[in-house]
């Protein structure tokens, strides 16, 4: 899956991936620039840091596609939102402050021999810009999505015209998934479906869930950083569906006592641990953890240690090898690839009001929402 490339967005190395950019919403419907994402998106990030949100459009735009311009006619002071479609495109969605400040940012463009001159298309202009990019806008909003070839320029032109059109009641801006990340608090955050995540971390994510669990069921909320060559990812995982959400919240409880019969026996309830558990003599490595647990896959290696200092206030850490992946996973992050040696997911406890059996009782309403308990 290709959601990792959203990701790339976020980081100030990384120069990679190529899409289409396309402008929203071109009814007279009242409606918020988001509302041009795809209600039924797999997975969203938001980038509420200014440099890093210029950074992620000039992914799609080009290099320095708006800091060379004074006035690029995009506000950044607002949110940038990566999005991974239902049909599997990548985007970014942005707000539009000044649409002629747009035109000619394309024009200039065009004289550069970036972009092709603007075309109308419903009330929205649209060009081509940097090689492969399709830049479509209105007086409200941005939105990029891709990669697409160029022999698929009209199919995919079509399917853009479709979002151009979403109707705002039906808007992403109206679903659970957007609210909950729109109450995130760090620069770069997201939340998405384990579907869309590189098979190597999918099975950590899966704990406490039941055999024959969708990845498509499974969501993860987390802030998203890049610090000494890791991309980690900080959060925990929860599910809409309550049988599914309760065996999460029980693992959790589980793996915050730190008692490694618990946790081999929490494991042994999904088949997908089963390998990880009787390959290399994990099973008697886990037992020899006093705590939580870290896991560290290099290779074909899988190795578990105790958490140390600081690091034992996390419920479960797992460290991935890039060089572990498969060619098919190092194609996904290939934009992470200019610095990034390891992608860690840090499990995160619920806030400190709230305890394991609260949550396992009351049940969470929406995707990662905080229980009543945990609020002041």
């Amino acid at each position: 899956m290709p959601f990792a490339k959203l990701l790339s967005n976020i980081l100030p190395f990384g120069k990679a991936w190529l899409g289409f950019v396309f402008l929203a919403s071109c009814t007279n419907q009242e409606f918020f620039y988001y509302d041009a994402i795809p209600s039924q998106s797999k997975a969203i990030v938001r980038v509420a840091s200014e440099d890093r949100a210029k950074a992620s459009l000039e992914l799609f735009m080009g290099d320095d596609a708006l800091t060379s311009s004074e006035n690029s006619g995009v506000d950044i002071s607002a949110p940038v939102y990566l999005f991974a479609a239902p049909d599997g495109s990548l985007g970014a969605c942005a707000k539009v402050k000044d649409d002629d400040e747009i035109d000619n940012l394309i024009s200039a463009l065009a004289k550069a021999g970036k972009a092709s001159g603007p075309k109308e298309l419903k009330n929205c202009k649209y060009a081509v810009v940097n090689m492969n990019f399709l830049v479509a806008y209105n007086e409200d909003a941005l939105v990029a999505v891709g990669p697409v070839i160029a022999s698929d320029e009209q199919k995919v032109a079509k399917r853009l015209m479709r979002y151009l059109t979403l109707d705002p009641e039906r808007g992403i801006g109206e679903t659970d998934i957007f609210k909950e990340i729109e109450g995130a608090k760090s620069p770069v955050s997201l939340i998405a479906s384990i579907s869309v995540m590189p098979k190597k971390l999918v099975v950590p994510f899966l704990i406490g869930t039941p055999t024959g669990t969708s990845t498509d069921d499974v969501m993860l909320k987390a802030d998203v950083s890049v610090n000494d060559s890791v991309l980690t990812l900080m959060g925990r995982t929860t599910s809409d569906n309550l049988l599914i959400r309760q065996g999460i919240d029980n693992a959790m409880n589980i793996l915050a006592k730190g008692n490694s019969e618990e946790i081999i026996h929490v494991m042994e309830s999904n088949k997908d641990f089963m390998t990880m558990l009787n390959s290399g003599g994990f099973r008697e490595k886990l037992r020899n953890v006093q705590g939580r647990m870290l896991i560290i896959q290099s290779g074909n290696d899988t190795e578990v240690e105790t958490l140390q200092g600081a690091e034992a206030n996390i419920l479960m850490k797992v460290s991935v090898n890039l060089k572990s992946l498969d060619k098919e996973v190092i194609s996904i992050f290939e934009p992470f690839l200019g610095g990034v040696k390891r992608i860690e997911y840090e499990v995160r406890p619920l806030p400190p009001l709230c305890t394991y059996s609260d949550v396992i009782n009351i049940g969470l309403p929406s995707v990662g929402r905080e229980p009543e308990c945990a609020k002041d």
